[in-house]
């Protein structure tokens, strides 16, 4: 199956990306070889990012709790994006992927040196061809993140910075993962 067989969705316009602050001259690089996430296995690239400023910043507040590294959310303008929406039900029965793996403890996986299970949907979403992949949110009811496996080369869609960088500040007494 190519991406011209998949039912994937087109997203477009301003995204927000939750970088370290010291990292924000390389908010639009690939994550380091030995970084591995959600989506992505170490030396795979992928650039995490929300629609909304306020749930880029609580997807990385449980982050910050546990390490106190300070992050800033960088505003971003993407150009035309076909991506995999994982609320698709019949998208994802067409693929053959099973969308709760994605909500996996990846970490603990990864940890444990093994496989995670959200890699395996990613898996089949970039072999289909499509540049990307709609992670539905575990913590904002209705919330969702895009994770582009392409961009700024040829076949993937553009990004671009469109703003200066927005420091976030977490209550002191807010929940591991919120704000």
């Amino acid at each position: 199956m190519n991406a011209s067989e998949l039912r994937l969705r087109t997203v477009v316009g301003s995204f927000y990306r939750s970088v370290l602050a010291d990292r924000v001259g390389d908010v639009l690089a690939p994550p380091r070889p030995e970084s591995a996430g959600r989506y992505h296995r170490p030396g795979q690239a992928t650039l995490y990012m929300s629609p909304k400023l306020e749930w880029a910043m609580i997807a990385v507040s449980g982050y910050i709790r546990e390490d106190g590294c300070q992050r800033v959310v960088v505003p971003l303008m993407v150009s035309e994006a076909h991506v995999f929406d994982q609320h698709d039900d019949e998208a994802c029965r067409i693929l053959g992927i099973d969308r709760d793996l994605s909500n996996a403890q990846w970490r603990t996986a990864f940890e444990a040196g093994l496989e995670s299970p959200s890699w395996h949907n990613a898996d089949a979403v970039r072999a289909a061809g499509a540049d990307g992949i709609i992670d539905r949110s575990r913590m904002i009811p209705g919330g969702w993140h895009v994770n582009l496996f392409r961009w700024n080369g040829l076949g993937g869609p553009s990004v671009e910075v469109a703003g200066d960088p927005v420091a976030i500040q977490l209550s002191t007494d807010g929940p591991k993962w919120g704000l």
